[in-house]
């Protein structure tokens, strides 16, 4: 039997919810050649999200390439993807990717080597000694191929605040800038979840990628819809849930994704039949077991001042400059709490680019506070 909830991987179409008005803009966006840029926090279904306007807007037309920059180290390795991803959804013989390489990216003598899937599983590999003089090669690939082929190509590159880690990641950004703003045949999906540095790369006017096109800042799906859909689930595999405790799931892990398929699984595993509430907190708690050693890591890496600031933060506390918050709970000076907030938004750990600091992960912070707080 297929699973009701999912998390951890790409949602499938049947268990993507709503996202009807941010999927009609994406699509649009990227069929009529405007750029386009996806910014939320991690687990809130940017990629699923990217995934699924492929799912509706691919045809023989229309061709996706993704590329994660998770595992990319290097701008070599960038182009290296790059020419991969593009020759693969392009072409479907092996013979018609080596002649597209050969025809395009000449100068960068490719070779090709071959895994026991050929039609899937391939490598392209660059001369690197020459990539530094013959990068726009790689750079106009997608152009110069969807023009032969006449096509539109969309190329979506996830985790994009990670080219900081490349060297020299300016330069990086002025190359792809200044190749692709003259692209007419591509249009380019670049999302990320680290916000404050999204933010900088795209909205900074110093930076090359400002205004490079539009900006979509990925809200969370309303309560309506996911309680909608948790008792649908529930239904489908002939169990009950009831509408309030459907809400308290949701509520809970404060309507993340990610969070939200977890608890709602977790309490349908545990329902032979029709789910309680006891039923529900043994879900809460399985939740936070599942994650107390990743969440007890990241606190061995925070300072007892940063653990503090914490605390405040759980109660409640909104003003960390006043006097008395700064005595009570012991956090130096007004300038050493502007570091601290600093340091925890680098470490993903709040956000404070919202109209007040709050947790990014909810379930970080029911685990934080039921652990240091007794709430």
């Amino acid at each position: 039997m297929e699973l009701p909830f999912e998390y951890g991987e790409l949602v499938k179409q049947a268990q993507f919810i709503n996202r009807k008005e941010e999927r009609k803009r994406l699509a649009q966006n990227l069929k009529g050649g405007l750029n386009t840029t996806l910014i939320s926090p991690r687990r809130w279904g940017k990629s699923s999200l990217v995934n699924q306007v492929a799912l509706d807007v691919e045809s023989r037309k229309t061709r996706f390439c993704f590329i994660d920059l998770y595992q990319i180290e290097s701008e070599a390795e960038f182009y290296q993807a790059l020419s991969r991803e593009v020759i693969k959804v392009t072409a479907t013989k092996m013979e018609e990717w080596v002649k597209l390489a050969r025809l395009f990216l000449g100068k960068l003598r490719p070779n090709f080597s071959f895994g026991v899937d050929p039609l899937n599983d391939f490598e392209i590999s660059l001369d690197y000694g020459q990539l530094e003089v013959a990068f726009q090669e790689v750079l106009d690939l997608p152009e110069k191929i969807a023009k032969e082929k006449n096509i539109r190509m969309v190329i979506c590159v996830d985790e994009f605040q990670n080219l900081a880690k490349f060297n020299n990641p300016l330069l990086f950004q002025q190359r792809l800038r200044s190749s692709w703003q003259h692209h007419k045949n591509v249009s380019y999906c670049l999302y990320g979840s680290k916000k404050h540095m999204m933010m900088d790369i795209f909205q900074n006017k110093q930076m090359p990628f400002y205004k490079f096109g539009d900006i979509m800042f990925l809200e969370k799906i309303n309560t309506a819809h996911w309680t909608s859909f948790i008792c649908k689930q529930f239904e489908i595999t002939k169990k009950k849930i009831e509408v309030q405790l459907a809400e308290e799931i949701v509520s809970t892990v404060k309507n993340q994704s990610y969070y939200v398929q977890q608890l709602a699984h977790l309490v349908w595993v545990r329902t032979p039949k029709n789910a309680t509430r006891d039923v529900f907190l043994q879900g809460v708690s399985d939740l936070l077991k599942q994650n107390n050693m990743f969440f007890s890591r990241e606190m061995e890496l925070l300072s007892p001042t940063q653990i503090r600031f914490l605390k405040a933060l759980s109660n409640g506390v909104e003003n960390f400059h006043r006097k008395e918050i700064l005595k009570e709970y012991n956090l130096g000076s007004s300038s050493n709490v502007t570091r601290i907030k600093g340091a925890l938004e680098k470490k993903e750990i709040i956000d404070t680019l919202v109209p007040k600091i709050e947790f990014l992960d909810p379930v970080f912070e029911l685990w934080f506070t039921t652990k240091y707080l007794n709430k």
